[in-house]
């Protein structure tokens, strides 16, 4: 009886930890300063905080940096998948596991300098002839979700930069946190641009998919609190964006919560 009870016991033991050390497949996307490739190696704020958490848990599984319609894809359709950053809505916590912020901003709507254009409301927003945002994102989503038909999605915020530096779209609907970064990009800066209205607050977490162990979310968590409790976080933080005060709480919500 011993010997069944040490085998099963062994057993038990052996698949749990299978299962905490599956591989996972971590995803980010171009979207800078946040997080962006340089000669093929994923970079910026949200990297170097994933990175610090994969070496305090010494996690070997490399960050891939993707268009976010392939990452949010794979985010939906496999289990033991992270993707970040991703911005905190209430349908998005009905579907994943997410620990953050990360980091906290805006989402807003820019226009050219002197354009002429108002906007008190975000209704204002509907007679603009079109309003660039990055396909698949929170921002495109917020647009449908309020009934927008004007809308002109681009494979990257980059191009949607693009497109209103020549006139191509009225409105340029984008975080205020990486706008300066894809201005710079498109050759413009943010001083080419007002913000004309802040649709919402902008709380970016670091997403897990339904299947993912619970105790690799743990371990995660557990690494993203020591990190803002010894100061990595904020230096981190800080080197990004210098001006601009980092969200030191740690919390996980979502699916299990």
């Amino acid at each position: 009886m011993k010997l069944v009870t040490s085998f099963l016991l062994s057993l038990i033991l052996c698949c749990a930890f299978s299962l905490s050390a599956q591989p996972l497949n971590i995803y980010t996307e171009e979207w800078s300063p946040i997080s962006f490739s340089v000669d093929g190696k994923p970079a910026g704020l949200a990297v170097q905080v994933v990175e610090e958490i994969q070496k305090r848990i010494k996690s070997p599984d490399p960050i891939k940096v993707v268009p976010w319609a392939r990452g949010w894809k794979m985010l939906t359709e496999q289990p033991n998948t992270v993707l970040f950053t991703m911005t905190r809505t209430a349908e998005r916590e009905q579907m994943f596991t997410m620990i953050g912020p990360v980091a906290v901003g805006t989402t807003n709507f820019y226009a050219l300098k002197n354009s002429g254009i108002k906007i008190t409301s975000i209704e204002d927003a509907k007679t603009a002839k079109a309003i660039g945002v990055y396909r698949a994102s929170v921002e495109e989503r917020l647009l449908t979700e309020h009934g927008f038909t004007n809308v002109a999605a681009s494979s990257t915020p980059l191009l949607s930069a693009k497109q209103l530096m020549k006139h191509r779209i009225d409105l340029w609907c984008n975080a205020n946190l990486t706008a300066p970064s894809i201005l710079s990009d498109a050759g413009a800066s943010i001083d080419d641009v007002e913000s004309l209205f802040t649709i919402s607050a902008n709380h970016l977490y670091i997403a897990f998919s339904q299947g993912t162990p619970n105790e690799v979310i743990e371990q995660w968590e557990s690494a993203l609190e020591a990190i803002k409790a010894d100061g990595t976080f904020a230096t981190i933080y800080h080197t990004w964006l210098p001006n601009d005060a980092p969200p030191m709480q740690t919390e996980r919500i979502g699916l299990g919560n």
